[in-house]
């Protein structure tokens, strides 16, 4: 077994076979041949790929069946075939699921780790300013920090809107709580573009977080009118009131919120027509196509990490496109931003898709697994490997990054490409972490001995890339911080884990698996850069952050697991 491929002729050869394989889609292929090939077909094609790859584990076709399969997916691709099959139970993949490894079950916590049973309250707040020079700077800080990662807004509407609220002050209209909510979001957000280098919050960061609690206390008064109303803005509003909260650390409040944006996408649809009924060059179709895709990548976002109901409840919404259509840039002054923005966007959901692949593979992982469900395990992480290595082979130029071959990455200075490349780590990290669990609880240790180098493998690798993920937790806030802190302390635990295995192996002085995975002697350096990274958010109350920070410092200092 080895690790994701990284030399550049076989990612050469990966780019060229997305262009040139015969089962390639038709317009894709005309388009290469015209010298023009847009984001959305570049995305279409990794969604190509990964079904050429999985047919491969699968019964062949017959010829009629494959030209019947090839036709549809060219004519009306749609998000069903990227979908989670029907009734099965996809269990989240965070803190808790490492936790219920057996190495765990004497150092277990009690305490909620997502949630506060008494959560503060928001408080009451004056009026903020409305200045014309207040809400230019929060109109520019919201499409520099939020509108590229989610394209939900019009902006040229959006700079109408701000520009009457400057003039008039706030209304009770559903566009001056959808103003409210961007300013509210710009404020609270970083838009810092690297690591941060302090731990501390800062006295003026400090004065942006009261000023997005004004903001939000205008927004929140008109939040249920607009829920009310079955307009786009109504969506846009609860969907920026659950990033707002995402921004808040309190992940349950931003759930019942991304969920009510999707129930209002889908009354829209049922009383003005599905999308298939719009013009898709419109601009109401692009943002209703980005709404989709931005509440359900939302949604699955937090399934990865909380209990929640399942399906998403967009999940099996219909949309024309398996991905959002980009929209007409024409001669607009920023219109490469936008464009480069539309792009990181349809990666992103790409790799949505693939995480939610191997959510669902890492779900149907049994508890207890026997020698023959080991070795599909085996085979069915190898074709996770090649849909990881199609996603990155198939990013745009403008996002190449070089795969980290050791255990340290060099800095990235473009926040897409940063957050690109810690998507790659995570997907490489989970895809190899089943085979943690299967050194560290003693599952495979008795198996043939032909698996336990591959499953050593595999071990080795999840360690290495929990080491990178730790140097990758970016400091500021932002809309993942929240993620950050539970991806920081998910990675400690498998290394911890990992470290205990690995002494009592010793102690007993018997044969072990998990003996003959690499740890590196300063794995604890990492857990605590990791956990400085995010140290300004520990001590808050929302979203089981003290409760983390305990699981955080335990691991450090040795006395968890210990």
């Amino acid at each position: 077994m080895s690790e994701v491929p990284h030399p550049k002729n076989q990612m050469r050869q990966s780019q060229a076979n997305l262009w040139l394989l015969p089962q390639a889609p038709l317009a894709l292929r005309l388009s290469r041949r015209r010298g023009s090939v847009s984001g959305a077909e570049i995305l279409q094609a990794i969604h190509h790929l990964t079904r050429i790859v999985e047919n491969q584990h699968s019964p062949q076709p017959s010829p009629a069946q494959t030209a019947n399969s090839l036709s549809s997916s060219v004519l009306q691709p749609n998000l069903d075939n990227w979908a989670v099959p029907q009734n099965v139970v996809v269990r989240p993949q965070g803190v808790e699921s490492i936790l219920s490894w057996n190495i765990f079950a004497a150092d277990r916590p009690n305490s909620c780790l997502f949630a506060n049973n008494n959560p503060p309250g928001l408080g009451s707040y004056p009026v903020p300013d409305t200045s014309h020079p207040q809400l230019a700077w929060l109109e520019t800080k919201y499409i520099e920090a939020l509108h590229t990662k989610n394209p939900i807004i019009d902006l040229d509407e959006l700079h109408r809107m701000m520009l009457h609220v400057a003039e008039h002050g706030f209304d009770w209209s559903t566009s001056a709580c959808l103003v409210a909510l961007v300013c509210a979001n710009a404020a609270i957000t970083d838009s810092q573009t690297e690591l941060s280098s302090s731990h501390e919050a800062t006295p003026e960061k400090k004065a942006e977080i009261e000023l997005s609690m004004q903001f939000w206390s205008v927004a929140v008064k008109r939040l249920g009118y607009a829920s009310a109303q079955n307009t786009v803005q109504a969506v846009q509003c609860l969907c920026l009131a659950g990033i707002w909260y995402m921004h808040r650390l309190e992940p349950l409040e931003a759930w019942k919120h991304f969920n009510l944006a999707g129930a209002a996408w889908h009354t829209l649809g049922l009383i003005h027509g599905e999308l298939s009924s719009h013009d898709e060059s419109s601009n109401e179709f692009t943002l209703m196509q980005a709404l989709c895709f931005t509440i359900w990548k939302s949604e699955c976002e937090l399934r990865l990490e909380l209990p929640l109901p399942t399906p998403p409840i967009l999940d099996n919404a219909y949309v024309p496109l398996a991905f959002p259509r980009p929209p007409d840039f024409g001669s607009h002054p920023d219109a490469s931003d936008r464009e480069r923005s539309w792009y990181y966007y349809l990666s992103e959901i790409a790799a949505r898709h693939v995480i939610n692949r191997l959510v669902q593979m890492n779900s149907e992982a049994p508890e207890a697994p026997s020698e023959r469900q080991v070795r599909r395990m085996i085979s069915q992480a190898e074709m996770m490997q090649s849909q990881i290595l199609d996603w990155y082979s198939s990013l745009p130029p403008i996002f190449h990054f070089d795969i980290p071959q050791g255990y340290t990455a060099d800095a990235v200075a473009d926040p897409m490409v940063f957050i690109l490349r810690h998507r790659y780590i995570s997907l490489c990290e989970l895809v190899s972490r089943p085979f943690v669990r299967l050194g560290v609880d003693q599952l495979a240790d008795d198996m043939d001995s032909s698996l336990h180098g591959i499953i050593s493998s595999y071990a080795s690798q999840c360690v290495r890339f929990c080491i990178l993920k730790l140097d990758q937790v970016a400091g500021h806030r932002h809309q993942g911080t929240w993620y950050g802190i539970r991806v920081a302390t998910s990675a400690a635990l498998i290394l911890a884990a990992v470290d205990k295995a690995q002494r009592l192996a010793k102690e007993d002085d018997a044969f072990r698996l998990v003996q003959s995975v690499a740890l590196p002697e300063t794995w604890k350096d990492a857990v605590a850069r990791g956990a400085a990274s995010v140290q300004q958010y520990l001590a808050e109350p929302n979203g089981g952050c003290s409760n983390l920070k305990e699981l955080l410092e335990g691991v450090v200092r040795g006395s968890f697991l210990g």
